[in-house]
């Protein structure tokens, strides 16, 4: 019922899609993990070329996680040509594409890349609030397993965390970590940009000419998606061990691709202050 409710919203976007020229030149893929700009990215120059977001992401999925499975991507590899041939996107901005980057440098290997990268203590209040907000597709619900693992191994210091269905903070931070740091190893730097969230906006034009569109074109938004709902689960962790979980657990990346980062510094402007 749902489909259809928004059935003429999705259709008129599919043919404001369709109109825009297909590309030209080379490809971008922005890799970030959720919730560090993937949206923003998809959007800011959609009025000009055409740009997608988590585009077919549930058939993406599927195929991802047979390739994950079985060690068989010829399937994904079929999909993702097909699908490159069909919507012509110039920059196509997802979470998924984190776990695609040896698949997208096999079959585009000039491509360009967009690592859009949050502080770890931001990002994973971001995704807690999120996450608790949205009920995903099945597809989502079997990759939230791969990245996150199945939820049943809590420290008591977490409870809070498990009542609403979530996963350990350990499984956030290793997803975090695994998503920045296979853009950082494997692309090369000549063909990556990395951006923290809030670079976004003051280096639009940067991003524009990095993909390739010209500096003259402007951005149609530099901040969508914005989630301002705040659940307050971060402020269950007691601050010296949620400290100790973000150094083990993505200290040593964050200080590698984050000028200056250090776990209280991060947590200083996440945590609401004691009263």
């Amino acid at each position: 019922m749902s489909k259809l409710k928004y059935a003429p919203q999705i259709i008129a976007k599919q043919w404001r899609h369709l109109k825009k020229p297909r590309r030209t030149g080379l490809r971008v893929f922005g890799v970030g993990a959720a919730k560090t700009g993937t949206h923003t990215l998809a959007q800011m120059f959609e009025d000009h070329v055409r740009t997608g977001h988590e585009a077919d992401a549930d058939a993406l999925i599927r195929r991802f996680l047979h390739k994950a499975e079985t060690g068989e991507a010829a399937p994904l590899h079929k999909f993702l040509r097909w699908r490159d041939r069909l919507r012509g996107l110039k920059i196509d901005s997802s979470s998924v594409n984190a776990y695609l980057i040896d698949d997208l440098l096999t079959l585009y290997p000039d491509s360009r890349f967009l690592l859009t990268i949050r502080p770890p203590g931001a990002w994973l209040r971001s995704m807690l609030d999120h996450s608790v907000l949205r009920d995903p597709t099945d597809a989502w619900k079997r990759f939230r397993t791969y990245r996150f693992g199945t939820g049943d191994d809590f420290p008591p210091e977490e409870a809070e965390l498990q009542k609403p269905g979530l996963f350990p903070v350990s499984r956030y931070l290793d997803a975090w970590t695994f998503s920045v740091s296979e853009a950082l190893d494997k692309i090369p730097e000549d063909q990556l940009l990395i951006l923290q969230i809030s670079e976004i906006g003051p280096r639009a034009r940067e991003i524009a000419e990095f993909c390739g569109l010209g500096p003259e074109i402007a951005p149609k938004t530099t901040h969508a998606y914005a989630n301002r709902f705040r659940s307050g689960l971060l402020d269950t962790l007691p601050r010296d061990y949620l400290a100790e979980k973000l150094e083990h657990h993505a200290g040593e990346v964050a200080r590698r691709a984050l000028s200056g980062w250090s776990a209280d510094g991060d947590l200083e402007k996440v945590l609401t202050p004691a009263a």
